[in-house]
């Protein structure tokens, strides 16, 4: 009978924690649900209709057609509901850990794979975002796999590959505007690597290949921009208005931060914990050491684990992640011009670690030039995880070199020390993380339904009103306006309001105008509300819209974040900030 030292190869751990992943992200399901105001752009396709071309109006503007069409498909499978549009990145989430720790093995070591992938699958920001219809988890899958093809031509001359990174890259490129990321990243990485490498062989190779790529990625993403209904240029015209500047770069790294510390809750110190853990009682299984060595190996793991969490609950994961994988990408990076050509393999290793530092150096450099929304930061996270995952992977390794030459024998042997430490680790996180973050210990599962909840309410109160009028209640009998507010527009088509419709103005309240010939109502939500053009079009219709009802609904936290800095998303209480929806009825 096998020993449960040979049951668990590196492949079969990083498995189990994808399923975990998996399971995190798709806990909690009833708590899923479109809130955000791209979710509901992103997940109209279909209930648009065809007298919208079945787009949300101006979708054009905020990403590229793929992951609509994903989530068009998605829908066409299993419905329209919330659940069948979050989920691509459900899957996409998922996957996504799979790849890191594939990727991270790949290049470094299993252990490194191992951690990366759990860094990965217990990163509270990515699961939140995966449990959400936006296009950033979905990128960040394509990023990486297309970094990855980008890596295996490079290093090994591979024009097939070239071709593939191309593909994966146009891929990115169909999901947000800006997924030729990766293209970035491989002629940066380039650039140093060949200088260090001084290999002149593979110059020639290497130039090739990423005019392969590049050309590859062109064809790839051509049609999406030859069908931009405006061209390009309105896109970036959209896309210039959230630009911050040089000024406020500062402000909006250190706002960016804050929102990692408040989206992760107590995910961030538990991923790191998780990591080294999963690392250790790997290596404890591989171990032919004696008990005392291994027990002196678990006491120290156990020293890491805790301190490494403490610092996260302090800061934040990202911040103490972010220093780990640069400090051991500087240990590691060959800066010196080598004085012969590397072999092989240890070129490949050194190309994958400047395309580490070209992607960490880049995205934190560039993010904080753009508005603090929190998503546009997944994709830094991405290198992170990689490099942060060998580091730890690495620092497991010198505690276990430190245990074989000095071991102790004051600590309890085997699998109980090993239960005892998971206890203690498991604890300690769970008190730093509530009073790190009180309230939102475990915001990634916090729940988005405040939305669908106000339109149940909508729709029983129109009908209500048309009843009393003595009108038929019928959902295909009455029309609903909802202004500036895409989200709120698809609870109400899922919920069976045919007559449902976008509206970017009130021209058809205006004075003069013939009485309506079917029940119409106006739906307006936080982005009307907040707007100065919203309340002059509302003067303008002189008294025809008349108020029916105001809803209050308190947003989830990640929807806050987008329009406050986080130390004013509570109230003065502690409480939530709150937000309101108005209904109207057209007379």
């Amino acid at each position: 009978m096998n020993s449960p030292r040979h049951l668990f190869s590196a492949s079969t751990v990083i498995l189990l924690v994808v399923v975990v992943g998996f399971l995190l992200r798709g806990a909690l399901p009833s708590r899923i649900a479109i809130e955000h105001f791209d979710e509901g752009v992103y997940a109209s396709n279909l209930v648009t209709g065809p007298e919208y071309e079945y787009r949300y109006p101006s979708r054009h503007l905020f990403a590229p057609p793929l992951g609509p069409w994903l989530i068009e498909w998605s829908q066409v499978a299993w419905g329209i509901n919330d659940l069948a549009s979050v989920a691509v990145n459900l899957i996409a989430g998922g996957l996504t850990v799979l790849l890191v720790g594939f990727v991270a093995a790949r290049w470094f070591n299993d252990r490194a794979g191992i951690a990366a992938a759990a860094l990965a699958a217990l990163s509270g920001i990515h699961i939140l975002y995966s449990r959400t219809a936006l296009t950033d988890p979905l990128v960040c899958f394509w990023m990486l796999a297309a970094v990855y093809a980008i890596w295996c031509s490079l290093s090994y001359g591979d024009k097939s590959w070239a071709v593939i990174a191309g593909v994966l890259t146009g891929l990115s490129w169909w999901t947000k505007y800006n997924g030729w990321l990766p293209l970035a990243i491989g002629v940066s990485a380039t650039i140093p690597w060949l200088l260090v490498g001084r290999d002149r062989a593979r110059l020639r190779t290497s130039l090739v290949c990423l005019v392969i790529i590049i050309a590859t990625a062109g064809i790839v993403w051509s049609p999406a921009w030859y069908n931009l209904p405006d061209g390009y240029a309105a896109v970036a015209a959209n896309h210039r208005q959230y630009l911050v500047g040089l000024d406020r770069w500062p402000q909006t790294l250190w706002q960016q931060l804050l929102n990692h510390r408040i989206l992760e809750g107590a995910f961030g110190p538990l991923s790191l914990a998780a990591a080294v853990i999963v690392v250790g009682a790997f290596s404890h299984l591989q171990d032919n050491s004696s008990a005392t060595t291994r027990t002196s190996h678990f006491w120290k793991l156990v020293a890491l684990a805790v301190g490494l969490s403490a610092l996260a609950s302090l800061s934040a994961s990202s911040i103490v992640l972010a220093a780990l994988a640069v400090y051991w990408l500087w240990r590691n990076v060959e800066l010196r011009p080598a004085k012969s050509p590397p072999d092989e393999d240890q070129a490949a290793v050194q190309l994958a670690l400047w395309m580490l530092i070209a992607w960490i150096a880049g995205l934190s450099l560039t993010t904080p030039l753009y508005t603090a929304y929190p998503r546009i930061t997944l994709p830094w996270l991405v290198p992170i995880w990689l490099a942060g995952g060998a580091a730890i992977a690495w620092l497991v390794a010198g505690i276990k070199q430190a245990a074989d030459e000095s071991p102790t024998t004051t600590a309890p042997r085997g699998t109980i020390a090993w239960v005892a430490g998971i206890i203690v680790v498991g604890v300690a996180v769970t008190i730093a993380g509530r009073y790190w973050n009180p309230g939102s210990t475990w915001s990634v599962w916090q729940s988005h339904t405040g939305l669908a909840d106000i339109a149940a309410e909508v729709k029983t109160d129109i009908e209500q009103r048309i009843a009393e009028q003595g009108g038929s209640p019928r959902s295909d009998d009455y029309v609903v306006d909802v202004y500036g507010e895409p989200s709120l527009f698809f609870q109400l088509r899922q919920l069976g309001i045919e007559l449902a419709l976008p509206a970017s103005n009130l021209r058809f309240a205006q004075p003069g105008l013939a009485p309506p010939t079917h029940p119409t109502f106006l739906l307006a939500g936080p982005h009307a509300l907040r707007s100065s053009q919203f309340e002059e079009q509302l003067a303008e219709t002189a008294g025809r819209l008349k108020l029916l009802k105001t809803y209050p609904y308190t947003p989830s936290d990640f929807v806050l974040l987008n329009q406050h800095p986080p130390e004013e998303i509570r109230q003065a209480d502690g409480q939530q900030r709150q937000y309101s929806v108005r209904l109207y009825q057209l007379e």
